[in-house]
């Protein structure tokens, strides 16, 4: 793995005159999920009470993308995400607030609310239709519910993901309407038949909350690197060259091109993980209670055509990073 050598790193506050300019937010204010058009560059900032906002140059203007439908916040780092082969189809799964989704980024489908909703969920994006979606409900002691009906209705699954007793150590997701998988600190286990029953397929502990569907491969991340599968979660494989990675990856022009996340910082390859270099540190934390790491509140993403890098936290601004030419 190669080291960054640069100088300190300038984030630079992209939000707080935009949000000072929307009525007033609830609590705690800020910005809670951002994820990017990998095809254009257009990032898209969940603004906490005031749904998705999208601007196409890296923050100097907003406009609003979700209508009404979306509100309410994201808790962690992937309560807001992107379709990485259609980027033009978004998921927000909103804590207490209104969660929804669209399959053409144009419009939106508002998810029926259980409770406070979600820390995070999956969609199957394997689909034209994106019907089948999974989601880990709030503060239940790890329930996990199934949607057949892009979030009309929702049945509970026989399965426990409790974030609140393994942080760090808990995955969900939609492989394609049938194919699941999930984690709890005990390597990965796969449903064939939409999560009524369950196999343990690989001892491999992911550190990512949901696999990341690209071309016809699905990624996570781990402690020591990636792992894919190209055969719906049959079977996992490490690929490329260990390194702690948390978030991601997210994806250029290539499967070979990506960068992902870890508690050490923010990591590029351009030949699929057989060499990682790190492009950055994690954003600073102020003296707030949510934290920029990527084990939960912190949320990350990579726009390749402007070769930039965004994060957020709810309670604070939405912030991008620049990168030189030579990253």
């Amino acid at each position: 793995m190669t080291p960054s050598a640069h100088a300190e790193d300038t984030w630079v506050d992209m939000t707080s005159a935009h949000t000072a300019s929307l009525p007033e937010q609830p609590w705690p204010g800020g910005c809670a999920g951002v994820v990017v058009n990998r095809l254009t560059g257009d990032v898209v900032v969940n603004v906490v009470g005031h749904g998705l906002w999208s601007s196409s140059d890296r923050g100097q203007t907003w406009k609003r993308l979700s209508g009404e439908v979306v509100s309410g916040r994201g808790e962690t780092g992937w309560s807001v995400q992107v379709d990485q082969n259609d980027p033009r189809r978004l998921a927000v799964f909103s804590l207490d607030g209104d969660a929804g989704y669209t399959t053409d980024g144009k419009s939106w489908q508002k998810f029926t609310n259980l409770g406070r909703n979600w820390d995070f969920g999956s969609v199957d994006w394997g689909t034209p239709e994106a019907r089948v979606i999974l989601a880990g409900k709030h503060e239940s002691a790890g329930e996990v519910y199934k949607s057949n009906d892009a979030g009309a209705t929702w049945t509970k699954l026989p399965i426990v993901m409790d974030p609140q007793r393994q942080r760090e150590e808990c995955m969900i997701g939609v492989l394609n309407a049938h194919t699941f998988i999930y984690s709890q600190a005990n390597g990965i286990h796969r449903s064939t038949d939409s999560g009524v029953t369950w196999t343990r397929v690989s001892d491999l502990q992911p550190r990512s909350k949901i696999p990341v569907l690209f071309e016809k491969a699905h990624y996570l991340c781990t402690t020591s690197g990636l792992i894919v599968s190209r055969d719906l979660g049959a079977t996992w494989q490490r690929q490329g060259a260990k390194v702690d990675l948390w978030q991601g990856p997210f994806f250029g022009a290539d499967e070979n091109t990506l960068v992902a996340v870890g508690p050490q910082g923010i990591y590029k390859t351009t030949d699929a993980g057989n060499s990682w270099t790190r492009l950055c540190g994690l954003r600073p934390n102020p003296n707030r209670a949510f934290s920029f790491s990527p084990n939960w509140f912190g949320t990350y993403a990579w726009d390749p055509i402007h070769n930039v890098i965004y994060a957020t936290c709810m309670s604070h601004p939405a912030y991008r990073l620049e990168l030189s030419p030579d990253r």
